[in-house]
């Protein structure tokens, strides 16, 4: 989303000038007033004249940004934040092939009633890396299913097991891009590949024969 804005900030006592950034997922404050607060947790959201106003951590909050952004961010702020199903681009049509442990709650849930048992009947792979071999066998899924985007996910922080730049060096070495990132969980993250100059299709038609 990457939106910021400059102005005069109050909470819990605290004011002068601010910068907000406004990420996919939080909204951070940088200057006299210096918070970090996911979005989930915002509400009571409004544009009055210049001021942009919500509750956030518990206190209120306002943000003196003029009218025109005050009422852009109080429209992008009052929207559902997009689900994890919406951010991997995985639904009914289009299907996701799973390889590796699919043991994450928040990971099930975005993909239930989304995962096909072949490649060939997917429309993308979610590869859950745990070591480095795990990237061969899902480049080799790919490239044998067509160029199959590959959304890997792996550990962050203390539950990294294979590093992001581990992955983007191999990837990139086999002609994939990354094109994309998403938050999964407290514990997961992911990244989109796909081969250089391949667009993404919407949906896949359904190959019975791929195994």
């Amino acid at each position: 989303m990457g939106r910021e804005a400059l102005g005069n900030g109050r909470w819990k006592g605290q004011s002068g000038t601010v910068k907000a950034l406004l990420e996919s997922d939080c909204l951070i404050l940088h200057g006299a007033v210096r918070a970090r607060f996911p979005r989930s947790t915002l509400s009571d959201i409004r544009a009055h004249g210049d001021t942009l106003s919500m509750m956030a951590g518990g206190e209120p909050l306002e943000l003196d940004l003029g009218h025109a952004e005050a009422v852009k961010w109080a429209s992008v702020l009052q929207k559902p934040l997009p689900t994890l199903s919406h951010k991997l681009g995985v639904g009914p049509d289009t299907p996701a092939h799973v390889l590796g442990p699919l043991d994450d709650a928040a990971l099930c849930e975005a993909l239930a009633g989304a995962v096909v048992p072949s490649a060939g009947e997917a429309a993308m792979l979610i590869a859950v890396l745990r070591e480095e071999a795990d990237l061969g066998e899902a480049l080799l899924v790919s490239q044998t299913h067509g160029g199959l985007p590959i959304w890997c996910v792996y550990g962050k922080g203390p539950f990294k097991t294979v590093s992001d730049s581990l992955i983007r060096s191999f990837l990139r070495a086999s002609g994939y891009i990354d094109s994309k990132t998403s938050a999964v969980s407290d514990r997961l993250t992911a990244t989109r590949y796909a081969p250089a100059g391949k667009r993404a299709k919407p949906q896949r038609s359904i190959d019975t024969k791929a195994k």
